[in-house]
């Protein structure tokens, strides 16, 4: 690609020195970006608390709008078949995440301006870091740490740009203002630092922490980005050595998929790296302002009742479709209407007329003692799992000539997924509002509260679950119209009552084949102005494996890692990246994938563009197609 230059002009005084950059990170506390003092580059970097604050202005940046919030969703997930825009049609949309959706992004993307400034100021956070901690009178061993976390993320910060971007000014030092003029490096000068920057990483960081550190780049951490560096380029003996390596390292599965990205999961056995943020005392507070909440969660967040967020990023349907038949994810990926959030709170996500796609990423959700415009959620992000690294260790295996030790890997994943159960009836359980249940539906209470919808229904019969609005719900003040279209409670499986999801559960043969007598109420309308009208009846169904263990060979073996994939990090921003990564292994496949999904892929959106102001002032070469 030819060279030309770049001025880092993204944000205004984004280079104007030290005080800026370091006095949003002044406390020892690792969370905190509160100022302590005045700083500057003459009196700065002469204590070891110098080379802490450093640091951690450099993890600071994770928490930014620009880096993980608003137009990186976008970039990731909205761009990819795992979601919609969402929120309503019109709000973010030309210009911005609406044609990040619909495949028609050009240049002037507001997205494109904003990820690019924000990743590079971690860039420039991490370099200045880099430079200035050697200079520090300290103990050598935390003073290689140190220096070795800030290259764990200098190369995070180069991932996403390479990936995003193709070749991008690889900068590796703070620059003087006569040197703002940088040219693009190529794709493997990017990649060479990146890998350079984590094979130095790995030789300085701890396996573990104390927890007042808790959340800090680790050994692991690095070794599983460098596993995925190495997968992204084709690089596959490496990715497998690397992932070996982390499988090594004493990392697990977390029992309880669900429950893994509730604040409960957080920093849990299976954690490799996921940004650290904390609840901020008082609204409207946000990173830049010395706060340590991001706003990931709330952009995201049920839009109406409850009101917890702006309900972007909605689930499509298509994801929604991938799921094998009771695969326990697909709940605890998608909220939907008439779901409770998984805070124990009893809150009911009710229907949106607003929002085309009434689905939201429950793997954000926010409780409801969090409400939405606060700018305050201290949940953390999950930017890299146990389960991630397993199939990326399965893939490389594969490519590798290895299926045996693929198939380990990825059985691995789904026995954790299926849990304590081996058996399906085809659908997944939910527990339904006692509201709901004795307000709108006028059932008993002590009764069964276990209804099932399907996502992708066997027949017309079989198409149940919460639909539609008309009977108000717990308060005609306060809460919006609800209409039950069509529902099926669960009331007895082989005449075992049952009241809960886990009474189902319990009462369902372990053993696959085994018919089971189903006792269900199906409650039905037939118009907006019809009366619903319950009917009892017996149905029988045949128990089905639930995910069982893949023994599949060669190019199926591949597709089921794929797969595997989508529905196991589906909603955590691999999506966009991985079809891309997957269409250079099999040519044609994003097209198909898209063209499932209802868009148009092109060749251009192999790389996104250069940001339109970068590619005018500075002359930078464009990407091709724009």
């Amino acid at each position: 690609m030819k060279a030309s230059t770049i001025t880092m002009h993204g944000r205004p005084n984004r280079l104007l020195g030290l005080l800026l950059v370091l006095g949003l990170a002044g406390c020892s506390d690792f969370l905190s970006t509160t100022p302590k003092g005045d700083l500057s580059s003459g009196n700065f970097f002469t204590t070891p608390e110098h080379a802490l604050q450093a640091t951690n202005a450099t993890y600071s940046m994770l928490r930014e709008w620009e880096v993980h919030v608003f137009a990186w969703i976008g970039a990731t997930d909205i761009a990819s078949d795992d979601a919609t825009k969402g929120s309503t049609p019109g709000d973010a949309g030309s210009g911005y995440l609406g044609d990040l959706e619909d495949l028609t992004f050009d240049a002037a993307n507001l997205a494109f301006t904003q990820t690019w400034s924000g990743y590079y100021q971690g860039v420039y956070r991490a370099n200045v870091a880099i430079q200035g901690i050697p200079r520090v009178a300290m103990d050598t061993v935390l003073q290689a740490r140190l220096i070795g976390e800030n290259k764990f993320l200098r190369a995070y910060y180069y991932f996403f740009l390479v990936r995003a971007y193709g070749g991008v000014p690889l900068i590796t030092r703070p620059l003087a203002p006569s040197e703002f003029g940088q040219p693009r490096a190529s794709e493997s000068e990017v990649y060479d630092q990146i890998e350079q920057d984590l094979v130095d990483a790995i030789a300085v960081l701890p396996r573990t922490y104390a927890a007042a550190d808790l959340g800090r780049v680790t050994r692991g951490a690095a070794q599983g980005l460098l596993a995925q560096v190495h997968l992204y380029q084709r690089e596959y003996a490496n990715a497998l050595e690397q992932a070996d390596s982390v499988i090594a390292g004493g990392y697990l599965l977390h029992a309880d998929y669900g429950a893994l990205f509730t604040q409960a999961g957080e920093n849990s056995s299976e954690s490799v790296f996921e940004v650290q943020a904390a609840t901020t005392p008082g609204a409207g507070c946000q990173p830049t302002e010395g706060c340590s909440n991001i706003q990931y969660s709330e952009v995201q967040g049920v839009r109406g009742t409850p009101n917890l967020g702006w309900g972007f990023n909605t689930p499509s349907p298509s994801l929604e479709a991938e799921y094998e038949p009771g695969d326990p994810r697909l709940q605890a990926t998608i909220l939907y209407p008439w779901e409770m959030i998984p805070d124990g709170s009893g809150s009911v996500v009710y229907l949106n007329n607003t929002m085309a796609n009434n689905r939201y990423n429950e793997k954000s959700f926010i409780s409801a003692a969090t409400p939405g415009g606060t700018f305050n959620s201290g949940k953390n992000l999950r930017r890299l799992r146990y389960a991630d690294v397993l199939l990326i260790a399965a893939e490389a295996a594969y490519q590798t000539s290895a299926p045996a030790t693929a198939q380990t890997y990825l059985n691995q994943v789904r026995a954790r997924a299926r849990g304590t159960q081996t058996t399906t009836l085809g659908f997944t359980p939910e527990r339904l509002s006692d509201a709901i249940a004795t307000t709108v539906l006028g059932l008993p209470p002590g009764g069964s509260r276990v209804f099932v919808r399907y996502a992708t229904p066997a027949s017309a019969a079989h198409a149940a679950g919460l639909r539609g609005l008309a009977t108000r719900c717990c308060s005609p003040d306060t809460a919006p119209p609800v209409r039950v279209d069509t529902l099926d409670l669960i009331q007895s499986v082989n005449g075992t009552s049952v009241v809960t999801p886990g009474d189902y559960f319990a009462a369902l043969p372990a053993s696959v084949g085994t018919p089971v007598t189903l006792e269900v109420l199906h409650m039905r309308r037939d118009s907006a102005a019809a009366p619903l009208v319950a009917q009892l009846d017996t149905i029988t169904i045949t128990t089905a494996a639930l995910l069982p263990n893949v023994t599949a060979t060669g190019q199926a073996l591949l597709d089921a890692i794929w797969r595997e994939r989508r529905v196991e990090l589906a909603m955590e921003q691999h999506r966009l990246f991985d079809i891309r990564r997957q269409d250079g292994v099999s040519p044609g496949r994003a097209a198909l994938l898209m063209a499932a999904h209802g868009r148009t892929w092109e060749t251009r959106h192999v790389l996104y563009p250069i940001p339109a102001g970068e590619v005018q002032i500075a002359g930078l070469t464009q990407n091709p197609g724009y």
